[in-house]
């Protein structure tokens, strides 16, 4: 199993740099002397070449130029002796093809074992941009090569603005890399230093110590994170965590992730943090379990639940950046949203059959109330269902669905309720289209807590018309689309109905509903497009006020401007109760963005306003390689900015910059990072992020770093 670890530390640094040395003195001491002892699609040419039958060697002098396969190797002088097969280029030695170049005094070569030496080598890895200095360089076995000493920057001025240096380094090919007194400097001072250091050269992974993470809260005060990743075996892998947090003490934490085979895989995460006096611990427990019986039979289980129901408000997202689905290309259950702002915590365990016209399943859920406790939390424990999809033949069309749930909770009514809802649809014309529902849903109680035996049916019948208008112009299209349907649901007796979820409630429906759209879609070279629509809703059964608000949803777009509007019309207070729009202007110096949520039946009532400079920004006639960006959150119900972030971020040729911060009522934040150019960035500060390294693409270093 490849993990992908976030945290890596002084070593993964140095990795990154050495590898490039690597990959270039492998091309000049394979490649190359293989390609001329091969005398294949060679040029050779020097101001005198001398055969000396005596030593059968050969010794080109002066100007000497070897091309071959888009390289080329440029000399003063080369011998090269045929019966060893040793060679020997001197003299401003100059290598050079698509991926490198490298400048020596002397390179000696073997042809046939491919063992060399570069000596007082210079190179230039040029999609990278690394400049390498090295001392001696040698190939010493078929897999394994020694440098005395070398430095690496990615900056072009004579004294770099950062650089990393090592000597005595061995390296093993697709194992490991060695080396004592690694530093790293900025200009010429030493910032960090390691007498030893070892890491893997391989994506298998190693055991060690895993970069500590450290920063500040203000709500959790000043802590310090530090992991020890164990590589258990090809297929699992474990992580222990011991975090200390200055306003609330000790933590601790593991991480467990397997892969059996290609249908089963799964993690285990455990968090424990007590308080300083030890009277109040807190517990988290983060779990998955997927395997696939077959193609068509497939389980998973989910678990997700903490001892304290305000777990998160006190220590925030404890996996966040750790629990390993978040460093995985996919996310099957919304793990690493901010927990902090859930209402529930969900855990499920499901098998489902699926066939060639619907599925089959069997669920149990359990639901954790992050508000308060969860004693009256009606839990589906467990649930099965079984649905047939829309099966359509000429204007007829039909779906099914059964399901059938045991509702538990600690306190409060509890039983069994089984809903039946088949659906019929006809539909008639394609320039006007006529659509109509047949819908059947039905419902039967099994009730205790007092015993209860109900049952409830009603009719589910909407007819719906539509249709497209389209015009063609020039530069545009433009599309109007008019869409009426009507709805009804006969009044059902229902009082006696405990309401334990959503679809308990049979609404007494009789009322059309009549929308217009209107869209364009730009064919020029701003990319203008918009789209608004207009809605409303009138009830039958409504006497006094049977007009719905008119909602109005609107989006314009081009390039260099982007508007969205959705809003509510009480046509009955005459006033606006939702409105929600945002305004964000781009151009080649910067963005501003504006934007309003309004929300009566919530009070809500907030404005933002954001702005960014991309860099570099001009005063006068001075340009400076800084960019800025902010954003803020103002709610006019408090008089008071709920939330402002500000960052920005001063560049250079080989390094880049960044301080961040976010104020919030109850807490602040502050983030630094640091990127160097060809390595990857650095943060340090943030409330739950690590310190990290990052590859320049910006993926995880799939690799773990072991000291």
């Amino acid at each position: 199993m490849q993990t992908s670890v976030n945290n890596t530390g002084v070593n993964i640094v140095l990795i990154s740099c050495f590898m490039p040395v690597l990959m270039v003195v492998m091309s000049l001491i394979l490649f190359l002397p293989h390609s001329v002892y091969a005398e294949d699609n060679i040029n050779i040419s020097a101001d005198q070449i001398e055969f000396i039958s005596e030593t059968n060697s050969y010794i080109a002098t002066g100007s000497v130029s070897i091309e071959f396969q888009e390289a080329s190797l440029k000399a003063d002088r080369l011998y090269l002796d045929r019966n060893t097969s040793d060679g020997i280029a001197t003299g401003n030695v100059v290598y050079e093809d698509d991926d490198a170049k490298i400048s020596s005094d002397r390179i000696e070569m073997n042809l046939k074992s491919k063992l060399g030496t570069v000596y007082d080598g210079y190179i230039f890895y040029k999609s990278k941009h690394y400049h390498i200095q090295g001392g001696t360089v040698e190939k010493v076995g078929e897999k394994t090569f020694t440098m005395d000493k070398a430095t690496v920057t990615t900056c072009d001025a004579e004294t770099p603005a950062w650089r990393i240096s090592g000597r005595n380094i061995k390296i093993t090919q697709h194992k490991s890399i060695k080396a004592w007194h690694g530093s790293f400097q900025i200009k010429k001072f030493p910032i960090l230093y390691t007498p030893y250091f070892w890491a893997p050269l391989t994506k298998k992974r190693e055991t060690g110590f895993l970069f500590p993470s450290y920063g500040y809260s203000s709500k959790t005060g000043y802590y310090l994170k530090q992991g020890f990743y164990m590589a258990i075996h090809d297929n699992q892998d474990a992580t222990l965590y011991l975090d200390y947090y200055s306003e609330n003490g000790w933590a601790q934490g593991l991480d467990y992730r397997f892969i059996l085979s290609e249908k089963t895989d799964g993690e285990l995460w455990m968090y424990q943090m007590s308080d300083e006096e030890g009277s109040t611990k807190y517990y988290e427990f983060k779990s998955y379990l997927n395997h696939d019986f077959s193609k068509d039979l497939k389980s998973y289980v989910k678990i997700h639940a903490v001892n304290k129901f305000d777990y998160y408000k006190t220590l925030d997202s404890t996996s966040l950046n750790r629990f390993g689905l978040e460093a995985w290309a996919f996310n099957p259950f919304g793990y690493g949203v901010d927990e902090r702002v859930l209402k529930y915590l969900e855990s499920n365990m499901q098998l489902s059959k699926s066939f060639e016209r619907g599925r089959a399943y069997i669920l149990a859920q359990f639901r954790q109330s992050l508000e308060e406790d969860s004693k009256e939390i009606p839990q589906s424990l467990p649930e099965a269902g079984f649905i047939i999809n829309t099966i359509s033949k000429n204007f007829v069309s039909y779906n099914f669905a059964l399901y059938g749930s045991n509702l538990w909770r600690e306190e409060g009514q509890k039983g069994q309720r089984f809903d039946f809802n088949p659906n019929l649809l006809l539909s008639f014309g394609r320039t006007m289209n006529i659509t109509q529902k047949f819908g059947l849903r039905s419902t039967v109680y099994y009730l205790n807590t007092p015993t209860l035996n109900l049952d409830r049916h009603a009719l589910d019948l909407r007819t719906t018309v539509t249709t497209k208008i389209l015009k063609k112009y020039k530069s545009f299209l433009h599309m109007i689309e008019p869409v009426i349907f009507y709805t009804y649901t006969p009044e059902v007796d229902q009082d006696e109905i405990t309401a334990f979820d959503s679809p308990e409630s049979f609404i007494n429906t009789s009322s059309i509903s009549y929308s217009l759209g209107s869209t364009l879609r730009g064919n020029n070279p701003s990319q203008l497009s918009s789209k608004f629509v207009l809605s409303q809703n009138y009830n039958f059964l409504e006497d006094d006020q049977p007009f719905s608000p008119i909602l109005g949803e609107g989006s314009l777009s081009s390039e260099h401007l982007n508007i969205s509007l959705n809003s509510s019309y009480d046509v009955y207070e005459n006033m606006i109760d939702v409105f929600i729009a945002s305004l964000k202007v781009k151009g080649n110096k910067g963005y501003i963005g504006f934007g309003k949520n309004f929300r009566n039946s919530s009070s809500l009532d907030e404005y933002t306003a954001e702005g960014g400079l991309p860099g570099p920004i001009k005063i006068g006639t001075r340009s400076i390689p800084v960019s800025l960006r902010g954003k803020l959150w103002y709610d006019m119900n408090t008089e008071m900015i709920e939330q402002s972030l500000l960052s920005t971020t001063y560049s250079s040729q080989c390094w880049a910059f960044t301080v961040s911060y976010t104020k919030e009522p109850t807490e602040y934040r502050i983030l630094f990072g640091i990127e160097l150019s060809g390595l990857g960035a650095g943060r340090v500060g943030s409330l739950n992020n690590p310190v990290i390294f990052t590859d320049p693409s910006g993926s995880n270093l799939d690799i773990g770093s072991g000291i």
